[in-house]
């Protein structure tokens, strides 16, 4: 195998590294749950169901540092596959073009590759990344979101949103043994804690179970996409791209 693609292989590794470390950050975020009973301090300052995560900056701040490393290696594995097979068919262009093509759009592509000759040089290479691997922006759109997560996790952390998604098994009971269940549903992000009013006289029997999802921040391609998922299609992509430039 060629030290070029040996290398991609070995980046893929360690973004996979990264990728298991966060799902297994997010596993133990049900652990992290807290909920207490204490006044609301909203109107109309009732007693409240109160449920927060502990630790949450500290547990936002791993999740985006374990994130941005996932996505540069798969974007070095991308680049280094690349130049591998450059070096094999158009050494002559690997001066101009070190870096994994990807573009806004599949004209914006297709000029950059004629733009080194690859076209006529390499015709089966030119084949391969447009109709193929297809990186850019409603081609692949894993590969557009790699490249375009790097970018912008040179300039500041790639945060993810811990998305409140509901709260469920809520049980409250009156004087009279009267039962009531309740549960409440977000499903854009808001921040912690949240505070569910308990009426008066009523005591509390289950103060509910939190469920929450990971997502990329609005400011990403990826938006409102789950954290774990989307590494997971990014590793997949970036392997298939891999194996189609190293057999081509």
């Amino acid at each position: 195998m060629p030290e070029q693609f040996v290398h991609a292989r070995l980046k893929i590794e360690r973004a996979n590294k990264h990728i298991a470390d966060v799902k297994s950050l997010l596993s133990t975020l049900a652990s992290s749950y807290v909920s207490t009973i204490e006044l609301n301090p909203q109107p109309p300052y009732n007693e409240a169901i109160k449920h927060d995560i502990c630790n949450r900056d500290k547990l936002v701040a791993e999740l985006a540092l374990l994130t941005g490393d996932a996505v540069h290696n798969l974007k070095c594995a991308l680049d280094y596959a690349w130049i591998g097979i450059v070096e094999r068919l158009i050494p002559s262009a690997l001066g101009d073009f070190t870096n994994f093509p990807v573009r806004s759009t599949e004209d914006q592509l297709k000029a950059a590759l004629k733009g080194l000759q690859i076209n006529s040089c390499a015709p089966a290479l030119f084949d391969r990344i447009v109709r193929d691997i297809r990186p850019y922006n409603g081609g692949n759109d894993s590969i557009w979101a790699i490249h375009r997560l790097d970018i912008l996790d040179k300039h500041k952390l790639l945060i993810p949103v811990i998305e409140f998604v509901a709260i469920t098994g809520i049980e409250v009971e009156n004087e009279s043994g009267e039962i009531k269940r309740n549960g409440f549903t977000w499903r854009t992000p808001k921040k912690a804690p949240f505070y569910i009013p308990i009426p008066p006289g009523w005591h509390v029997r289950n103060k509910g179970q939190l469920t929450t999802g990971v997502v990329f921040d609005e400011r990403t391609p990826v938006q409102d996409m789950q954290v774990s998922d989307m590494l997971s299609a990014f590793a997949i992509q970036t392997i298939n791209a891999v194996d189609l430039l190293e057999y081509l």
